[in-house]
């Protein structure tokens, strides 16, 4: 398969789950966790991961999660990433009650759009084509907030 129809492919797939994506990203906006804590958001990535097939590695960093795709031939490893952190922002229309926790940098639409991806390339198995390696992450506590807690 040529670069171009493979490409098609991968995005027609995700095109094919775009709803599901979007309320992926909305269910994490309205569920925001902070860094080191991000134990719901983990388990939403890992249970697509899961959903697809593919083994992941949990508790990376405390609530990291990764899973890999393996192209037919060796080749580069590929890194995409989303992460899974939110920010105390009080006052924010989605914010969290208790924590005020909200995810204002837009890290729901990054773990939207890795799910995104995973799921239009595990689907239409574009690592049948694809020489190396595409390792998947969800990363946690990017943001810097809540330094006593991190320290600790």
């Amino acid at each position: 398969m040529d670069r171009e129809s493979l490409k098609q492919k991968v995005c027609a797939a995700i095109d094919q789950r775009r709803e599901r994506i979007v309320a992926l990203g909305e269910a994490i906006m309205d569920d925001p966790e902070l860094g080191f804590k991000e134990v719901r958001t983990a388990r939403r990535v890992a249970e697509v991961f899961a959903e697809l097939g593919l083994p992941c590695e949990e508790g990376l960093a405390l609530t990291g999660v990764k899973a890999e795709l393996a192209g037919c031939r060796p080749g580069p490893t590929v890194a995409l990433m989303g992460e899974l952190d939110a920010l105390v922002v009080p006052g924010h229309p989605r914010a969290h009650a208790q924590t005020n926790a909200a995810h204002a940098c837009g890290h729901n639409a990054q773990i939207a759009g890795l799910m995104g991806a995973a799921l239009g390339l595990a689907t239409c198995r574009a690592t049948e084509h694809l020489a190396g390696t595409i390792a998947l992450l969800a990363v946690p506590a990017e943001e810097y907030v809540e330094i006593d807690y991190r320290l600790g």
